[in-house]
């Protein structure tokens, strides 16, 4: 959502300092004093609003608007950070493997929420949804996991086959050097083609 109030207009640093003070509990009035001293805000003002300064009617609004958005986006990049923190502990531990570890956290999150289920006056129909969301997307990353180590493990019988082509290819050729000139192989021939074929 776009907002074109007074504080929404205000250069983004500001807007993070009045957000920070109001989270602090700062008084109204001491923030509107402090932002209606600040050249940069007293030349928007100027430029936009009539050289209106900023009232405590106008932080009111941002509380109740941009100031929540804020909140809903620091609680959700809060989030956001412990997961990811949790994942590369979990990926430490679990020797690289990234997808399991993130399907680990999912996991747990997902068993502590059930252990919190709201009571019936608190939407659980939404909870319950939000749970299904929620597997979902643990579904296709375990189903991603799979396929990527299936994908490993064609990959590796594909490297196996190859490494027995290029052995016998080679086998073949060091026989062909030891041919005799009527074109039978020499028994030291046929004793390094034996050794190289128990290699595959």
């Amino acid at each position: 959502m776009t907002r074109n109030g007074k504080i929404a207009r205000l250069p983004r640093p500001i807007r993070e300092q009045i957000n920070r003070r109001l989270e602090n509990g700062d008084k109204g009035k001491q923030i509107v004093q402090w932002l209606n001293t600040r050249p940069e805000v007293a030349a928007l003002m100027a430029a936009h609003f009539d050289g209106q300064p900023v009232n405590e009617p106008n932080l009111s609004h941002w509380k109740t608007g941009g100031f929540r958005d804020w909140q809903t986006q620091q609680e959700a990049l809060g989030v956001t950070s412990q997961v990811l923190s949790d994942a590369a502990e979990l990926t430490r531990k679990s020797g690289g493997k990234a997808l399991e570890s993130l399907a680990v956290c999912l996991t747990a999150r997902t068993a502590l929420s059930m252990q919190n289920m709201p009571s019936a006056g608190e939407h659980p129909k939404a909870h319950l949804e939000w749970l299904r969301w929620l597997c979902a997307i643990l579904s296709q990353m375990r189903k991603g996991d799979h396929n990527l180590e299936s994908l490993k493990l064609k990959r590796d019988k594909f490297d196996l086959e190859v490494k027995k082509f290029e052995a016998v290819a080679a086998a073949r050729k060091l026989a062909e050097q030891k041919l005799q000139p009527e074109g039978t192989i020499t028994k030291e021939g046929w004793e390094q083609l034996e050794r190289e074929l128990k290699l595959i």
